[in-house]
């Protein structure tokens, strides 16, 4: 199996694949959330690889450049991307699995990794912690300029709110994150 990428590595990688400023300032955010939950939850006793979800969090948008470009699901091309760079496949798969529809999926995460990073991505817009109530409100306005797309978001919304509850019981933690700053 591939050795997970160093941080320094990640940011590079980005930067290959033409991830502009913001994007890598979204992502470090979305790092920051994903890690203080992953060391909650591990101090907690919850086996947790603090590194994945690290590494996970810091490339989970790497296939968006593209799919701006091109339409492309950047969930499915960041996995291609990563799995050619020889990224270890629960990296790669967490790219895949944080677009927000997969969580309406049967099964849409392999583990708490990737329901780590998916959870904290929901937590911040652009570069600033929000609150899941703030951050569909702004996913609907966005992306939501069809009564169809709406309902869509709307209903993956409700399971959104379920993995919140689940991630922060484990992680001994209320929605202000435990004064995460």
């Amino acid at each position: 199996m591939p050795h997970l990428p160093t941080r320094k590595q990640c940011l590079e990688l980005l930067r290959k694949y033409d991830a502009p400023e913001h994007m890598v300032e979204h992502s470090l955010a979305v790092e920051k959330v994903a890690v203080f939950l992953a060391e909650k939850m591990r101090a907690a006793g919850k086996k947790i690889d603090v590194d994945l979800v690290s590494r996970a969090a810091l490339l989970h948008d790497i296939g968006k450049p593209e799919s701006l470009r091109t339409g492309v699901s950047h969930g499915e091309r960041g996995k291609e991307i990563l799995l050619a760079e020889g990224m270890p496949a629960a990296v790669a798969g967490t790219a895949k699995s944080h677009a927000l529809y997969i969580i309406c999926a049967k099964k849409p995460f392999r583990g708490w990794e990737e329901k780590i990073v998916f959870y904290a991505d929901k937590r911040v817009n652009h570069t600033e912690i929000v609150s899941l109530e703030e951050r569909f409100k702004y996913l609907i306005g966005r992306y939501g300029n069809t009564k169809e797309k709406a309902e869509r978001i709307g209903a993956c919304r409700e399971k959104v709110l379920e993995l919140e509850k689940e991630i922060l019981r484990k992680a001994k933690c209320d929605k202000s994150l435990c004064g995460l700053k």
